[in-house]
């Protein structure tokens, strides 16, 4: 499967292959400050987990829900899925995003997020899609944003990340 983005970045599956670019691009401090699910330091042993799941999520939901975020020339340079649904059962689930970091700031991730909403109404039968952002983190809330999504609350020491709790904002996009 291969979803077009724009001329520079495409989404498809995740592979084993992928395994070096996840172990890169996932041992930054800032992106794992920014997600909740991405472990630090990022191993060989993360990766494999990580890429075992995708392919378990992958059989149950009979089609991909997970996707890498590749460049121009097939390099893995981020990932993005969709989580807490059943495709075909339920009518919301959540968006999740990673970028690596020498490719912040171009509106790669923008383009992507509208792209896979996209997707995600037209072959997963959403009415809405839902993302948590750290408050701390300003430039994933502008992405959905500029993707349409609303902020729904602010939910206060909702999640628990490494001692302290951490505020989120809720984002709801709706078809």
């Amino acid at each position: 499967m291969n979803i077009v983005i724009n001329d520079q970045v495409h989404l498809s599956e995740f592979g084993s292959t992928d395994k070096p670019a996840l172990t890169q691009h996932l041992n930054d401090r800032d992106i794992y400050d920014r997600t909740l699910r991405i472990p630090f330091p990022y191993t060989d042993a993360a990766a494999d987990e990580w890429l075992a799941l995708v392919a378990k999520i992958t059989q149950q939901q009979r089609r991909p829900v997970h996707f890498a975020i590749r460049s121009a020339d097939d390099a893995l340079i981020g990932g993005c899925g969709f989580d807490g649904f059943q495709v075909g059962k339920s009518h919301r689930a959540e968006v999740g995003y990673w970028l690596a970091k020498p490719f912040w700031g171009r509106g790669i991730m923008t383009a992507v997020v509208q792209r896979l909403c996209k997707h995600a109404f037209e072959e997963f039968g959403l009415a809405k899609i839902t993302a948590h952002v750290f408050a701390h983190n300003p430039a994933s809330a502008r992405v959905l944003e500029k993707c349409g999504f609303q902020q729904e609350g602010f939910l206060r020491k909702h999640f628990l990340k490494d001692g302290p709790f951490l505020d989120a904002r809720l984002f709801g996009l709706l078809r």
